[in-house]
């Protein structure tokens, strides 16, 4: 598959650098390491033009790398949810934050969230998406940009991003606009592919089929949200589910899950095929 998309080169988003070594060609974009931090990304990258284009699309939701999910059994996705949504609970002390999800997809952690009793609101970058989480969970969904979401600063307790932080043009600018609403010491949950899981090493991982523009191992994902302004609590293995169709893939995906949270915990490693990192904003509004 190949994107076809407008690009112009970039610098290192968390460096700045512009030096960089070549990787691998996925998808009609080239993938690089920043020569000085380690940062792995796509450069050129897609303009943001063509980034508007390519998530307008009124057919976005019935391509196959976005319908796919649908495949799978509601069992399943039910179960990926809930272990998020616990899994974020941990960090709340028993409270309902005022919860914002952005790239909130289908609707399907927001509507576990609110069933939970948590206020909930929803941004989207694909109106097509966004109207899927809409008609299916009655759900208030913003669509737009980043910059143009209109919600007043320190409005939100938790801002959640599950797999969204590597399809963003300016992560790190990004996470600083992030910064601005969140309540002070709110809580920032991101989980992104982890570009140290063992299959993903060799490149051959269709990396960019979704516009994937930014790899993050724990060690560079968690710098980058440090210098956009947060305290990082925790970077540790997230978790994707187990949504395949053959119980023998269940079985394995489960394992090495399981191998992968012993690993981290012995040994302080993540090998598994996600990261996932809990941070505070600024104690005090600036």
């Amino acid at each position: 598959m190949n994107l076809a998309l407008a690009t112009a080169s970039i610098t290192c988003a968390l460096c700045g650098s512009a030096q960089t070594s070549p990787l691998a060609f996925n998808d009609g974009l080239h993938v690089v390491r920043c020569a000085v931090c380690s940062l792995v990304f796509v450069n050129p990258q897609p303009t943001e033009a063509a980034i508007e284009s390519y998530y307008s699309a009124k057919d976005l939701a019935a391509q196959e790398s976005w319908s796919s999910y649908f495949q799978h059994t509601p069992a399943q996705i039910a179960d990926l949810w809930n272990e998020r949504f616990a899994g974020v609970a941990r960090w709340t002390n028993g409270r309902a934050p005022r919860l914002l999800d952005i790239g909130c997809g289908w609707g399907d952690f927001l509507h576990v969230a609110r069933c939970g009793g948590w206020p909930v609101s929803g941004f989207e970058f694909s109106e097509s998406v966004a109207q899927v989480a809409r008609e299916k969970y009655g759900l208030s969904v913003r669509v737009g940009s980043l910059e143009d979401m209109g919600y007043p600063p320190r409005s939100f307790d938790l801002i959640t991003m599950w797999h969204v932080l590597e399809h963003l043009r300016e992560p790190r600018a990004a996470l600083a606009h992030i910064e601005t609403l969140l309540a002070p010491g709110g809580l920032l949950v991101l989980e992104v592919p982890n570009l140290n899981f063992l299959p993903r090493k060799s490149y051959r991982y269709p990396m960019s089929r979704t516009l994937h523009l930014y790899h993050f191992s724990p060690a560079t994902l968690a710098a980058l949200v440090e210098r956009a302004g947060f305290r990082v609590l925790a970077c540790c293995p997230g978790h994707t589910g187990h949504l395949y169709p053959s119980r023998a893939k269940v079985l394995v995906k489960k394992s090495l899950n399981a191998l992968t949270r012993v690993a981290h915990r012995l040994f302080g490693v993540n090998f598994g095929d996600s990261i996932r990192l809990y941070a505070r904003s600024k104690e005090s509004a600036a």
